[in-house]
């Protein structure tokens, strides 16, 4: 389990560090913009340079920071209202996917890992340069647009500090339910889970696009919040209503029948996504303030509950790991109420105005 799950931790912390002092948050404070875009070319290069390409290690530094010039791109993104590049890169990330994966799989048929994780990197470097191109447009007009400062470095080293702490907690943390369900519940309910998040990952997903929307809403002095929760609750409404009658037969379809007793629990898991979803749009405004330490807190306290409660329903089996993440959703959600209506964005002027 640790040779699986290290890798993954460690590309998250080696992204932290490089993303964190990047974003939308420096471009709303007008205090600077990041235009080297050029300088994110010489990556891959310099990666290509000092490393073997065809060693594993080195693949997976490769794939690290074409991954960071993925995530800065999308963060930076969020700086258009429309959000017009932000669009084209969740559109384009699962068609390049099909393009690479499915081509090699109809002219080859299966591949040995090796091959796919060259693949994985042929699919990063063309998204990179995709993201270089965008960066490169968004850079000129952005600077075409706006008067640009110079960047107060107290200032920069102190968000880049508070950015780290959240996102080095967040990729330490990621993966502690699956250490607690292996290690208590075996690897038998762990492949029941893995299912569970197959589809539960779907609705966070799109629901962290529209965080994403309401976020770049706030950059832009729009106040979305509104359609944003509409559109969350009717999509909450739907899938509370289709899961329970088609949770089996979909699982059986995709999974085969001997997940089929995933399908009773999976609606709490659905129901976990959303309260965390929520938890996640009201914590918008606290990015913005600065209010990462904050953020920290409620995730820590967060996890002291889930810790607590699976391990007192740990018999439930997975049920009891899908009610512990709800308490734990519970916990954010609420502690995210409090912060939207203590911390409120009033600094800037948010218009009423939606899209």
């Amino acid at each position: 389990m640790f040779e699986i799950i290290f890798p993954a931790w460690l590309a998250g912390i080696l992204l932290s560090f490089i993303t964190a002092p990047l974003g939308a948050f420096v471009v709303w404070r007008k205090m600077a913009y990041f235009g080297d875009t050029l300088a994110h070319s010489a990556l891959l290069g310099v990666a290509v340079f000092l490393f073997d390409v065809t060693n594993y290690y080195a693949l997976f530094i490769i794939n690290v920071l074409l991954t960071a010039i993925l995530t800065i791109t999308l963060e930076k993104s969020k700086i258009d209202p429309k959000m017009i590049v932000y669009r084209r890169l969740t559109l384009q990330q699962p068609i390049l996917l099909v393009l690479v994966y499915g081509v090699t799989y109809a002219l080859w048929q299966e591949q040995p890992l090796k091959i796919a994780l060259y693949l994985l990197t042929l699919y990063s470097a063309i998204q990179a340069i995709f993201c270089l191109i965008y960066l490169y447009q968004m850079d000129k007009d952005f600077s075409q647009r706006n008067k640009i400062e110079k960047i107060n470095p107290k200032f920069f080293f102190t968000t880049w500090f508070k950015q780290n702490l959240l996102q080095i907690f967040g990729a330490t943390t990621t993966s502690l339910d699956k250490f607690l369900a292996v290690s208590f519940l075996g690897n038998y309910t762990l492949g029941l889970y893995t299912v569970c998040i197959a589809f539960d990952s779907l609705l966070t997903k799109f629901i962290n696009m529209l965080a994403d929307y309401y976020y770049s809403g706030l950059l832009n002095k729009l106040n979305r919040i509104k359609s944003v929760l509409a559109v969350i609750g009717l999509i909450s409404i739907s899938a509370l209503i289709l899961v329970p009658l088609l949770a089996k037969p979909v699982i059986v379809f995709f999974f085969s029948s001997k997940y089929a007793e995933v399908a009773p629990v999976l609606i709490w898991f659905i129901v976990n996504a959303i309260i965390a979803g929520l938890s996640w749009v009201l914590s918008q405004n606290m990015l913005l303030l600065g209010k990462q330490v904050l953020l920290f807190v409620r995730q820590l306290i967060a996890i002291v509950v889930f810790v607590v409660l699976f391990y007192l329903l740990r018999d439930l089996q997975l049920y009891g790991l899908a009610y512990a993440f709800i308490g734990a959703s519970l916990t954010r959600l609420l502690i995210s109420l409090i912060y939207y209506f203590k911390y409120p964005i009033t600094d800037i002027l948010v218009s009423n105005t939606t899209e």
